[in-house]
């Protein structure tokens, strides 16, 4: 990420590579959160490999904005370049029916990547840091059972009823988030 974020400031005048706060509760939900959104989930209402590289880039160049500044000199290049190869990984992972393999190894690569850079002194390491780690794990808890009934919905019917609660959660989380960046 750091490669790519050094290139990104010898070709952009003014290039601020972006901090934003992360946690190891951010880092392993964000396997299972983002897995599950733009990959498992469109995976189970599709089947289509097609529609998985297209959620694929949606959610690459969304890596590009996580620093939450829309400005060229300080989107996130360096995540942004980092999840190009992870695209295929996921799409043929996805379809060849091992999705658990995915999101674990998603997980595993944030926390070993964030574990890195704070033992390089690169971030500020921290389990939870705010209200929205807490809101990012209750989301990824509720998209992982979504996609695990979408999963089961695939072998046998399930009562539609039962993507409700979940889906509940998650309009809750976002809420909260929406809520507290106002004040």
């Amino acid at each position: 990420m750091y490669l790519g974020s050094y290139l990104a400031t010898n070709v952009i005048s003014e290039y601020e590579i972006p901090q934003f706060p992360v946690s190891i509760s951010l880092a392993l939900s964000s396997g299972l959160l983002e897995e599950s959104i733009f990959f498992g989930i469109p995976y189970f209402l599709s089947g289509n490999p097609l529609i998985l590289f297209g959620t694929g880039i949606v959610w690459s160049v969304a890596h590009l904005f996580s620093s939450g500044n829309f400005t060229v000199e300080t989107l996130a290049y360096g995540g942004f370049l980092l999840t190009i190869p992870h695209i295929f990984f996921s799409v043929r992972t996805w379809i060849s029916k091992k999705g658990w393999f995915a999101i674990l190894f998603h997980s595993a690569w944030n926390f070993v990547f964030l574990m890195s850079y704070c033992m390089w002194g690169l971030r500020q390491c921290s389990i939870v840091n705010d209200m929205s780690d807490v809101l990012n794990v209750l989301m990824a808890i509720s998209v992982g059972v979504i996609l695990y009934l979408a999963y089961i919905n695939k072998q046998k019917h399930v009562n539609r009823f039962f993507y409700l609660v979940p889906t509940v959660l998650i309009i809750f989380a976002i809420a909260i988030t929406y809520y507290n960046d106002i004040i």
